[in-house]
């Protein structure tokens, strides 16, 4: 290995022990600590220790990620599975047993339970454990709270086994739980000399690799030394094994070092020129029990990652998570990494981000920082939980809530994370442990805040509970009886107390409100149950009150009003029940006019209610003439009318409504509505922004919904009402259903018995007519085509272009009216068609059609299309007879047949006063 400039013996030392580094019992490879590390250099600035805030690694922001959150790693145990540890090091604890920073392990080279690093080749445990776990203030480790366990697995020459590797993964397994706290994480900076994406077929450390996984520990391992023998992405082993996290290492500046083994898997750390702890005697001098020095590697960037694994963890508890996982601490470590790109892979590769995995981890504060900005969790009434994170070391959350009642209010402070003795309380109290005692006044609000206590991070909960004071003097009550809902217009407030009693009608939210002139005198209500115990209040000065509780039917209320006003108005409502994201809505016996968001607001009979997070609402509309409107949203919802009904479903919603009168939906392009008939007759009409069905004792109305379906399936003689946009349109139409659509529309009518269609609003509208199997009539003048038959008939006006088939009568006729200037006939054998200047118009297979010429200078256009064919005139009026289908054509002024080389017509004029011209054969 080459040296530098700074290299004295020592450094050459480490070089010939690096040499020597072999696996005897696997002759496929070599079994290495660090083959392509620098020479040990001693302390100097040049070097880096291993949190490098300052010196070189400030992009992995570890000492902004300990401060902010308070993580140093204390709780968990790492296993160094090495050379062993120096433990006497002042950095490392300076002891073995559970008084000490190394807790315990085992020499699986020697045999016995002493686990130290003092061979002629070691060094190298010893600089890992102090990147892990170092508690000196110049070079402290990652997670310098963790404590250690040693597993040696090299002897006093260099020289490991994978089956002393494999002993030591076991014995991790086996004694995991044998500390004071848990190994959570084992470090692996060793390998052999393989590159590849695959494990090798000798690969013999699978089963206990997987065992730990599964047992929830991280596992970092390195990912190797030698990408310059072979300029290929790839991984040595065990590093290129599943069920590890593999490192490779990035230089001062972030980048790839040159030596770093790499694959699309790896997480990169620091690993050149790191500064760490060194057994006494590596300098010469034994006594000395504090030695440092640099060495570079993936050996050295893979206890980085191990402690920052450990921090994670540590996080991950405070939080409160349960069953941590190693895919969970990798997979986060790689979501929030740096991208590093390398040029000779020509590949982008992930570089750990401590800060950005802590504080993707930790998330947005819950509440406002300071009692300025404090969030409102609502009302207290009875009890009342807040949940929330304290997601630094700074932070402290504060919220305010509004005391429903005059009482006393505990707040205590739960589990998972006890953050005792942390409360912030604004609005005084009496703190003791984590119990703080309030005073409070009905209606007014208090603020209280939550800390970490400058040191910690984590989950808390906040139980909080109102014993109200009951009222002291006796009072006589007047009865306003049961409530659905009950106006009390007019009534006096003298200034003394004034009661009134009501019995609740239903079970669910109580609303009481009060309504005056302010200037003529203040008012103020509580409402108490049957024992006298306030249920809440409200102590407003604007000329409102109002108070929601929650009751159960037959429940007895007190009504207590306070103030002097000589005209107070009372409306009383408990219609609406709300129980998790159910909602269900009453009605009176009088006309209700109800309207539903799908937002969350609610309005009943002018009561406004906010149903947030309510999925499923039922709305009932009791007696008298109701009202309901509904409103959606931007998500796609299939909307269902039936006289006095309404069906609504989304994804995330669904309104089931009955006992309406009229009933509205306003809705988005995306929606689909259905609107049924009733057993009466019934009126349907659409237009591009809306549609409604109508009849006798109901109307159903949808506004812009981007399809819609009128369905007449009951008895009685239904008509609907069809309008074109601006645009281009188009009508399809049979005896059973009229379809229009345009540009973001669908109107459609189904078995109506009468349709009209209005193409009047501008574009170039298009309509194709079908008939029954019965015989049909079809009427058309340039303003209108009329279909009819046996129970049925389209009529559609206005449009430019009009096809009708009669496919499958067989005594369909068909009359053809010309405008009042040119017009020119069309007739084939089975199609003859009308063009004037402001329409077309085409018939199909009709047994009888009959020309009208109307106005103007108008022709007959025969094409002949069958053999013997017949056409006989008179002056202004004639006929064709072609096979099945017959023509007559009246008022036209000229007449002109084309026949072909194959075909005979027949002709027969007399006394013309209009021009005749046969065309000669074709």
């Amino acid at each position: 290995m080459r040296g530098n400039d700074n290299d004295d013996f020592r450094g050459w030392r480490y070089e010939a022990f690096e040499e020597r580094l072999a696996l005897s019992l696997q002759p496929v490879a070599d079994f290495w600590y660090d083959t392509a590390a620098d020479s040990i250099l001693e302390p100097s600035s040049t070097v880096l220790q291993p949190t490098g805030s300052t010196e070189g690694h400030g992009w992995t922001d570890l000492a902004t990620a300990r401060s902010q959150y308070g993580l140093y790693g204390s709780g968990q145990t790492v296993a160094i599975i090495d050379s062993g540890i120096a433990y006497d090091d002042v950095a490392l604890g300076g002891g073995l047993g559970n008084a000490y920073k190394v807790v315990g392990g085992w020499d699986f080279a020697e045999n016995d339970a002493n686990p130290y690093d003092d061979g002629p080749a070691g060094f190298h445990g010893t600089h890992v454990s102090g990147i892990v776990g170092s508690q000196d203030s110049r070079y402290a480790g990652v997670a310098p709270n963790v404590d250690l366990v040693g597993l040696r697995v090299f002897d006093d020459q260099g020289n490991g086994y994978f089956t002393w590797v494999d002993q030591a993964l076991q014995w991790v397994h086996t004694h995991r739980n044998d500390y004071e706290f848990p190994i959570t994480t084992v470090n692996l900076s060793l390998g052999t000399e393989w590159n590849a994406n695959t494990l090798p077929q000798w690969a013999t450390l699978e089963t206990d690799l997987k065992q730990l996984a599964d047992d929830g520990i991280f596992i970092s391992v390195a990912a190797g030394n030698s990408f310059l023998n072979y300029n290929a992405p790839g991984l040595s082993y065990p590093a290129v094994s599943p069920n590890v996290t593999p490192v490779a290492s990035v230089d001062a500046n972030g980048n790839l070092s040159r030596f770093s083994q790499r694959n699309d898997h790896v997480l990169a750390a620091p690993g050149e020129k790191i500064m760490s702890t060194l057994p006494p005697a590596f300098y010469g001098d034994s006594s000395n029990k504090s030695n440092f020095g640099a060495a570079s590697g993936t050996s050295m960037a893979a206890p980085y990652v191990s402690g920052a694994s450990v921090l994670v963890r540590e996080a991950m508890q405070d939080l409160g998570c349960s069953n941590i996982k190693q895919s969970a601490i990798d997979d986060l470590f790689h979501r929030t990494a740096d991208k590093v790109f390398d040029s000779v892979t020509n590949a982008s590769y992930d570089r750990i981000n401590v800060a950005r995995a802590l504080g993707t981890l930790v998330g947005p504060d819950d509440f406002g920082g300071a009692a300025s900005g404090s969030s409102s969790v609502g009302q207290l009434s009875t009890t009342l939980h807040v949940g929330g994170t304290i997601n630094s070391t700074s932070d402290q959350d504060y919220f305010q809530f509004t005391a429903a009642r005059t009482g006393k209010v505990t707040l205590t402070l739960t589990e998972p994370q006890q953050l005792t003795a942390a409360w912030q309380p604004m609005a005084g109290g009496q703190i003791a442990g984590n119990k703080l005692t309030l005073n409070v006044l009905a209606g007014q609000s208090y603020v209280v805040g939550v800390g970490g206590g400058g040191t910690t991070i984590g989950k808390y909960g906040v139980d909080m509970q109102l014993s109200a004071a009951a009222p002291s003097q006796n009072f006589t009550a007047v009865n306003w009886g049961t409530i659905d809902q009950r106006n009390m217009d007019n009534v006096a407030i003298s200034g003394t107390d004034a009661w009134f009693q009501v019995t609740a009608g239903h079970n669910g939210r109580f609303t009481a409100e009060a309504f005056y002139t302010q200037n003529r005198g203040n008012v103020d209500i509580e409402i108490y149950n049957a024992q006298q115990r306030l249920l809440g209040s409200s102590s407003g000065t604007s000329g409102s009150e109002r108070i929601d509780v929650d009751v159960a039917a037959g429940d007895t209320l007190y009504l207590h009003v306070k103030g002097a006003n000589p005209d107070v108005d009372f409306r009383l409502t408990n219609l609406v029940a709300i129980n998790g994201n159910t909602a269900a809505i009453a009605g009176t016996a009088g006309n209700d006019i109800v309207r539903w968001q799908a937002d969350g607001q609610l309005s009943v009979n002018g009561v406004t209610y906010a149903i947030s997070g309510v999925t499923q609402v039922t709305i009932e509309g009791g007696g008298g003439n109701d009202a309901l409107t509904l409103v959606g949203n931007s998500a796609a919802e299939n909307v269902t009318l039936r006289p006095g009904s309404a069906d609504i479903t989304a994804s995330n919603y669904h309104v089931a409504a009955s006992g309406f009168e009229s009933i509205q939906f306003s809705g988005s392009s995306s929606d689909r509505a259905t609107l049924y008939d009733s057993a009466g007759d019934d009126v349907f009409e659409a237009t591009p922004q809306w549609a409604r069905l109508s009849g006798a004792g109901y109307v159903n109305y949808v506004s812009g919904v981007g399809s819609v379906v009128a369905i007449s399936q009951t008895a009685g003689s239904d008509t609907a009402r069809l309008y074109d946009s601006a645009g281009n349109d188009t009508l399809t139409a049979s005896p059973t259903s009229a379809l229009l659509q345009g540009n973001g529309f669908s109107n459609e009518a189904r078995g109506f018995a009468q349709v009209n269609v209005i193409a009047t609003a501008g574009g170039y509208d298009s309509a194709t007519l079908s008939d029954s199997a019965g015989a049909d009539q079809l009427d058309a003048t340039p303003s209108y085509v009329w279909l009819r038959g046996t129970g049925y008939s389209i009529r559609a006006e206005g449009f430019d272009y009009i096809a009708v088939v009669a496919t499958y009568g067989s005594n369909d006729t068909a009359r053809l009216v010309g405008s009042d200037g040119d017009d020119s006939f069309g007739v084939w054998w089975n199609q003859r068609d009308l063009y004037t200047s402001t329409v077309q118009i085409h018939t199909y297979n009709f047994q009888m059609v009959q020309f009208d010429g109307g106005g103007g200078y108008d022709a007959v256009n025969y094409y002949q299309a069958s053999k013997n064919a017949s056409l006989s005139a008179r002056s202004n009026y004639g006929q064709i007879n072609d096979q099945l289908f017959a023509t007559q054509f009246s008022g036209v002024e000229a007449v002109m047949a084309t026949v072909r080389s194959s075909q005979r017509l027949r002709t027969d004029l007399a006394a013309l006063d209009f021009a005749f011209q046969k065309m000669g054969r074709k």
